[in-house]
């Protein structure tokens, strides 16, 4: 899936940030290394990954990462503190202003969070058997499909999570249940958000659009400009675009090409909205069979092996697959720099960093003129303005700000 465009402007780099080999030769050590999911945090530059039945957070990014909850050997269903706590698979993970770590906890079906002083709590779905920190924790948390207050709610099996209105309000993907659920979180009241799709014509096209239904979502994103969801139904093959204000949904194809043999997994949003989409499929180009993906329109930023974990519980020989691909898209709020973080979870997991760098570097090269200029440059002579007691070209400034703004995707 080339894109010459791409390719002309942008070096793509990519480097192993985090390296998890398998303890041992059986499968279910593979999974308890295995990185399944990762979410990165622009606003507090941390990326928050999880490692078998826990959640750790590299704290800058380029840190190790640290416990943030859970343990990654031993699953359970129990709340306390960060250690003791115990949870299951996540695969979804949002961060409020007051840097509360709210995530679904998919084999629980419930919603919890995480304070900053590590303690981890129920809110939503059904507590945990027992609360005693002696207590063996208890496997799991039971599943159903009711709305009601906080632990009154049934949810089966949530996946994706975003905030949304000034982070007062949560959506979750009931994935099992083929539902979005909002949750207020002034009164913990869980609802069912009631969706219908717009059958109206395609605006481009002018073609009715075939009916579709939200069967079996994972990931949800919320768009920058607030006003539409995006979710990912990979049963349907499909990627929706919901409207928050009236929640009707319609189909987004955001890989005409490639949605006709790889199947979108996982989504992200760039600052201007356009959609970076994770497939598991066959190639159009080698006719792999089995691989995963991450591409922007039909730009293939990351391309491996599928290669996914299964492994055979201990306790009752029950087998579980670990989700095979996940990313999440960083944008530095001070230099807008751009990383892809992937987690590249096979036997032998991986923590990727993904990064376009600029070919015009000689932009960046001027800009260091004017803000240290010799006797000999005539950079100089540009106008200067002082902020915040830095010296400052606006001319050139604006320039490698709209350059920057193209390397982060926008």
């Amino acid at each position: 899936m080339p894109m010459p465009e791409l390719y002309a402007k942008f070096n793509v780099q990519t480097t192993v940030k985090l390296s998890n080999k398998p303890v041992g030769p059986a499968g279910e050590s593979h999974a308890k290394n295995a990185i399944t999911m990762v979410f990165a945090d622009s606003v507090n530059n941390t990326v928050i990954i999880c490692i078998g039945s826990s959640l750790q957070m590299c704290d800058p990014p380029e840190a190790l990462p640290h416990l943030l909850a859970g343990s990654q050997h031993h699953c359970g269903f129990r709340d306390g503190n960060r250690t003791e706590a115990r949870l299951s698979t996540v695969n979804g993970v949002a961060v409020d202003r007051d840097q509360l770590i709210i995530f679904t906890d998919f084999m629980n079906n419930c919603v919890r969070e995480i304070t900053p002083s590590g303690q981890v709590r129920t809110i939503c779905g059904p507590l945990p058997q027992s609360e005693s920190p002696i207590a063996q924790p208890s496997m799991h948390g039971a599943y159903g499909f009711d709305d009601g207050v906080a632990h009154q709610a049934r949810f089966h099996r949530p996946w994706g999570i975003c905030l949304h209105h000034s982070d007062t309000q949560l959506f979750v993907v009931d994935c099992f249940n083929s539902n979005i659920r909002h949750i207020n979180r002034a009164t913990a009241y869980v609802s069912t958000v009631s969706t219908a799709q717009d059958m109206s014509p395609d605006p481009l096209t002018l073609e009715a659009s075939p009916p579709y239904q939200l069967f079996n979502p994972t990931t949800i994103r919320r768009s920058k400009n607030g006003r539409d969801l995006y979710v990912v139904s990979g049963s349907c093959h499909q990627i929706f675009c919901i409207n928050i204000e009236t929640m009707k949904f319609r189909p987004v194809m955001s890989n005409r090409l490639a949605s006709q043999v790889l199947r979108p997994v996982c989504l992200d949003l760039t600052s201007t909205d356009a959609l970076l989409v994770g497939y598991t499929g066959t190639s159009l180009s080698t006719q792999a069979e089995s691989l995963k993906c991450v591409c922007l329109g039909q730009a293939q930023l990351f391309c491996a092996d599928r290669n996914p974990v299964t492994y055979i519980h201990a306790r009752n020989k029950r087998a579980e697959i670990c989700t095979c691909l996940c990313f999440s898209l960083a944008i530095d709020r001070q230099t807008r720099a751009v990383t892809l973080w992937i987690s590249d979870c096979q036997a032998e997991s991986r923590l990727l960093r993904v990064r376009l760098q600029l070919k015009w570097d000689f932009l960046r090269v001027l800009l260091l003129g004017v803000l240290k200029p010799t006797h000999s440059t005539r950079f100089a002579l540009l106008p200067m303005c002082s902020s915040k007691g830095h010296s400052v070209c606006p001319i050139l400034q604006h320039i490698v700000s709209l350059l920057a703004g193209e390397c982060a995707f926008s």
